[in-house]
Protein backbone atom coordinates (compact mmCIF):
# COMPACT_ATOMS: atom_id res chain seq x y z
CA UNK A 1 0.00 0.00 0.00
CA UNK A 2 1.36 3.20 -1.05
CA UNK A 3 1.46 6.21 1.70
CA UNK A 4 2.33 9.81 1.22
CA UNK A 5 3.37 12.10 4.47
CA UNK A 6 3.08 16.04 4.28
CA UNK A 7 3.25 18.50 6.29
CA UNK A 8 -0.16 19.72 7.69
CA UNK A 9 -0.51 23.90 7.37
CA UNK A 10 2.77 24.76 8.08
CA UNK A 11 3.26 22.70 11.37
CA UNK A 12 5.30 19.15 11.47
CA UNK A 13 2.62 17.40 10.84
CA UNK A 14 2.82 14.11 9.46
CA UNK A 15 -0.40 13.09 7.94
CA UNK A 16 -0.93 9.58 6.04
CA UNK A 17 -3.51 9.31 3.77
CA UNK A 18 -4.97 5.83 2.35
CA UNK A 19 -8.16 6.60 0.90
CA UNK A 20 -10.11 3.68 -0.19
CA UNK A 21 -12.18 2.96 -2.93
CA UNK A 22 -13.90 0.24 -5.19
CA UNK A 23 -10.77 -0.40 -6.85
CA UNK A 24 -6.97 0.75 -6.39
CA UNK A 25 -6.57 2.81 -3.56
CA UNK A 26 -5.96 6.37 -4.83
CA UNK A 27 -2.74 8.00 -2.86
CA UNK A 28 -2.82 11.15 -4.94
CA UNK A 29 -2.07 14.32 -1.76
CA UNK A 30 -5.11 15.84 -1.01
CA UNK A 31 -4.60 19.44 -2.47
CA UNK A 32 -4.42 20.51 1.26
CA UNK A 33 -1.53 19.18 1.63
CA UNK A 34 2.18 19.77 0.28
CA UNK A 35 5.08 17.71 -0.02
CA UNK A 36 7.80 17.95 1.86
CA UNK A 37 11.28 16.70 1.16
CA UNK A 38 12.05 16.34 4.94
CA UNK A 39 9.25 13.56 4.83
CA UNK A 40 9.81 11.40 1.54
CA UNK A 41 12.34 8.86 3.94
CA UNK A 42 9.48 8.18 6.04
CA UNK A 43 6.78 7.91 3.48
CA UNK A 44 8.80 5.29 1.67
CA UNK A 45 9.26 2.85 4.99
CA UNK A 46 6.06 3.89 7.24
CA UNK A 47 3.51 1.67 7.44
CA UNK A 48 -0.09 1.34 8.91
CA UNK A 49 -1.22 -1.77 10.90
CA UNK A 50 -4.26 -2.88 8.60
CA UNK A 51 -7.26 -3.64 11.22
CA UNK A 52 -7.13 -1.28 14.12
CA UNK A 53 -7.32 -2.41 17.69
CA UNK A 54 -11.15 -2.20 18.51
CA UNK A 55 -12.64 -1.69 22.42
CA UNK A 56 -15.99 -1.94 24.03
CA UNK A 57 -15.85 0.63 26.91
CA UNK A 58 -18.42 3.24 28.37
CA UNK A 59 -18.16 6.95 27.82
CA UNK A 60 -18.33 9.54 31.12
CA UNK A 61 -22.08 9.65 30.25
CA UNK A 62 -22.31 5.84 30.51
CA UNK A 63 -22.78 4.99 26.90
CA UNK A 64 -20.97 1.72 25.67
CA UNK A 65 -19.40 2.69 22.89
CA UNK A 66 -18.30 -0.78 20.52
CA UNK A 67 -15.98 0.38 18.15
CA UNK A 68 -16.09 -2.66 15.84
CA UNK A 69 -19.78 -1.82 15.53
CA UNK A 70 -18.94 1.94 14.75
CA UNK A 71 -16.29 1.05 11.97
CA UNK A 72 -17.68 -0.01 8.68
CA UNK A 73 -21.45 1.79 9.55
CA UNK A 74 -20.23 5.04 9.62
CA UNK A 75 -17.39 7.26 9.31
CA UNK A 76 -15.36 7.78 12.14
CA UNK A 77 -12.95 10.10 14.01
CA UNK A 78 -11.13 8.76 16.71
CA UNK A 79 -9.29 11.33 18.80
CA UNK A 80 -6.40 10.72 21.89
CA UNK A 81 -5.71 13.67 24.12
CA UNK A 82 -3.56 13.84 27.15
CA UNK A 83 -5.19 15.86 29.56
CA UNK A 84 -8.20 17.92 30.33
CA UNK A 85 -6.24 21.43 31.73
CA UNK A 86 -3.64 21.25 28.84
CA UNK A 87 -4.68 24.69 26.89
CA UNK A 88 -3.69 22.66 23.32
CA UNK A 89 -5.85 20.19 24.28
CA UNK A 90 -9.16 21.83 25.14
CA UNK A 91 -8.97 24.49 22.14
CA UNK A 92 -8.66 21.45 19.84
CA UNK A 93 -11.97 19.97 21.31
CA UNK A 94 -13.76 23.57 21.45
CA UNK A 95 -12.93 23.81 17.61
CA UNK A 96 -14.29 20.37 17.04
CA UNK A 97 -17.49 21.21 18.92
CA UNK A 98 -17.78 24.90 16.87
CA UNK A 99 -17.91 22.44 14.14
CA UNK A 100 -19.93 19.37 15.21
CA UNK A 101 -22.74 20.01 12.84
CA UNK A 102 -20.47 19.42 10.12
CA UNK A 103 -19.59 15.96 11.19
CA UNK A 104 -23.45 15.03 12.02
CA UNK A 105 -24.28 16.07 8.43
CA UNK A 106 -21.80 13.78 7.15
CA UNK A 107 -23.16 10.99 9.29
CA UNK A 108 -19.61 10.80 11.53
CA UNK A 109 -18.69 9.74 14.83
CA UNK A 110 -16.54 11.94 16.79
CA UNK A 111 -15.18 9.90 20.02
CA UNK A 112 -12.36 11.59 21.86
CA UNK A 113 -9.99 9.09 24.28
CA UNK A 114 -8.67 11.40 27.18
CA UNK A 115 -5.63 10.34 29.50
CA UNK A 116 -7.89 11.66 32.63
CA UNK A 117 -10.25 10.65 35.55
CA UNK A 118 -13.67 10.46 34.84
CA UNK A 119 -14.44 13.31 37.00
CA UNK A 120 -11.90 15.44 35.50
CA UNK A 121 -13.45 14.57 31.80
CA UNK A 122 -16.74 15.17 32.98
CA UNK A 123 -15.90 18.53 34.84
CA UNK A 124 -13.91 19.44 31.17
CA UNK A 125 -17.32 18.60 29.18
CA UNK A 126 -19.36 20.44 31.08
CA UNK A 127 -17.14 23.44 30.78
CA UNK A 128 -16.43 23.48 27.81
CA UNK A 129 -20.40 22.19 26.37
CA UNK A 130 -18.88 19.34 24.47
CA UNK A 131 -21.66 16.87 22.85
CA UNK A 132 -20.07 14.16 21.33
CA UNK A 133 -18.90 11.05 23.02
CA UNK A 134 -15.63 11.18 25.84
CA UNK A 135 -13.70 8.09 27.21
CA UNK A 136 -11.36 8.59 30.37
CA UNK A 137 -8.71 6.55 29.88
CA UNK A 138 -6.63 7.14 33.12
CA UNK A 139 -4.93 3.79 33.31
CA UNK A 140 -3.56 4.60 29.77
CA UNK A 141 -5.34 1.24 28.62
CA UNK A 142 -6.71 2.40 24.71
CA UNK A 143 -4.23 4.53 24.47
CA UNK A 144 -1.32 1.69 24.73
CA UNK A 145 -3.68 -0.54 22.56
CA UNK A 146 -2.93 2.18 19.76
CA UNK A 147 0.31 2.96 20.31
CA UNK A 148 0.06 6.64 21.25
CA UNK A 149 1.16 6.05 24.89
CA UNK A 150 4.95 6.51 26.59
CA UNK A 151 6.09 7.32 22.84
CA UNK A 152 8.70 9.76 24.42
CA UNK A 153 9.15 7.73 27.25
CA UNK A 154 7.44 10.31 29.48
CA UNK A 155 4.71 7.87 30.53
CA UNK A 156 2.24 10.29 28.70
CA UNK A 157 -0.32 9.67 25.77
CA UNK A 158 0.67 11.58 22.57
CA UNK A 159 -1.82 13.91 21.11
CA UNK A 160 -3.70 11.54 17.77
CA UNK A 161 -5.75 11.75 15.34
CA UNK A 162 -7.53 8.39 12.98
CA UNK A 163 -10.03 9.07 10.83
CA UNK A 164 -11.69 6.00 9.28
CA UNK A 165 -13.98 5.93 6.52
CA UNK A 166 -17.52 4.46 6.56
CA UNK A 167 -16.28 1.15 5.33
CA UNK A 168 -14.18 0.90 8.53
CA UNK A 169 -10.82 1.65 6.53
CA UNK A 170 -8.27 3.95 7.75
CA UNK A 171 -7.91 7.60 6.00
CA UNK A 172 -6.10 9.17 7.69
CA UNK A 173 -3.59 9.13 10.74
CA UNK A 174 -1.76 11.80 12.41
CA UNK A 175 0.34 10.99 15.55
CA UNK A 176 1.81 14.07 17.11
CA UNK A 177 5.42 14.72 17.90
CA UNK A 178 5.37 17.84 19.18
CA UNK A 179 2.25 18.94 21.08
CA UNK A 180 0.96 21.61 18.23
CA UNK A 181 1.12 18.83 15.31
CA UNK A 182 -3.01 18.59 15.41
CA UNK A 183 -4.52 18.54 12.11
CA UNK A 184 -7.13 21.32 12.12
CA UNK A 185 -10.87 20.24 11.91
CA UNK A 186 -11.12 21.66 8.27
CA UNK A 187 -8.57 18.87 7.39
CA UNK A 188 -10.52 15.63 9.30
CA UNK A 189 -13.53 16.85 7.75
CA UNK A 190 -11.90 17.28 4.25
CA UNK A 191 -10.57 13.70 4.12
CA UNK A 192 -14.25 12.16 5.58
CA UNK A 193 -15.41 14.33 2.60
CA UNK A 194 -13.66 12.89 0.31
CA UNK A 195 -13.60 9.08 1.27
CA UNK A 196 -17.56 9.63 1.13
CA UNK A 197 -17.53 11.39 -2.46
CA UNK A 198 -15.27 8.50 -3.52
CA UNK A 199 -17.58 5.69 -2.65
CA UNK A 200 -16.30 4.63 0.39
CA UNK A 201 -19.48 4.79 2.08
Amino acid sequence: MNIRTAPLLGFALILIILTACTSAPDTTPTPSLVPSPDTEDISATAEITPVAPVFSVSTVDGENIRLEDLLGSVPVYLLFIPSTTDELDRSQLTRIQSQINQFDEMNAEVVVVVSDLPTRVIDMRDELGLGFSLIADPLHVVASEWQVFDLDNDGESNPASFVFDALGGLAARLIAAEPEDRPSVEEVLYVIEESLSSGAA
